[in-house]
């Protein structure tokens, strides 16, 4: 993605040799400043330097240009692309930045119903963020920061283990911030949910 003030670094870990690099126009600046080149660049190349454009060209990169008046974001278009192309594993990283609707918006496409099938997290700087519908289980440490918001609606039925404050097959009410920041009693924490979509926030200690 194109934030403006990324920490990409993290994403290393996540990249293989079956991995798809996908920049979202002016975002595959991160890819190549992780010392990478995209396979595919996304958009409507408002965000991007003619110069970078000729220059990914020619190492034989695809670029997919879109009209600027269209009914997706770039964000939106490089999951469908990946969707397309058989991917069920995405993640995202470059969505913050001084552009807080854009941030918003990607967090939101976690959560669209269309892409409910994928698994899809947005990692940047400290944290991990991704939706929960039935069960995750969370790979961390002791004292890592955890925090569920509900998404829409209530979500029914939750509950917790491994985290200081738990759950026990509680409700958590849309618009409540009842559980910001709760904190890892160990390496491993589960949250399982009953109905609904929770934004979980996981920010490493």
């Amino acid at each position: 993605m194109n934030g403006d003030a990324a920490d990409c670094l993290g994403i290393r870990k996540y990249i293989d040799k079956e991995a798809l690099l996908i920049g979202c126009d002016g975002g595959a600046r991160h890819i190549r400043a992780l010392g990478l080149t995209p396979h595919v660049v996304v958009g409507d190349f408002d965000s991007i330097s003619p110069r970078v454009l000729k220059s990914l060209e020619h190492q034989g990169v695809e670029l997919i240009r879109h009209p600027e008046d269209k009914s997706h974001t770039d964000s939106e278009l490089c999951i469908l692309l990946a969707k397309e192309r058989g991917y069920r594993r995405i993640i995202l990283t470059g969505v913050r930045g001084t552009h807080t609707d854009h941030m918003v918006g990607n967090l939101f496409l976690l959560a669209k119903k269309e892409f409910a099938s994928l698994s899809m997290k947005i990692v940047e700087g400290k944290e991990e963020i991704f939706v929960v519908r039935k069960h995750v289980r969370i790979e961390g440490k002791k004292g890592d920061l955890v925090s569920l918001l509900p998404l829409g609606h209530d979500v029914r039925g939750v509950t917790t283990k491994g985290l200081v404050y738990s759950l026990r097959g509680e409700t958590l009410f849309s618009g409540s911030t009842r559980s910001l920041r709760n904190r890892m009693t160990g390496q491993r924490a589960e949250i399982n949910v009953r109905s609904g979509a929770v934004l979980i926030v996981h920010r490493f200690a």
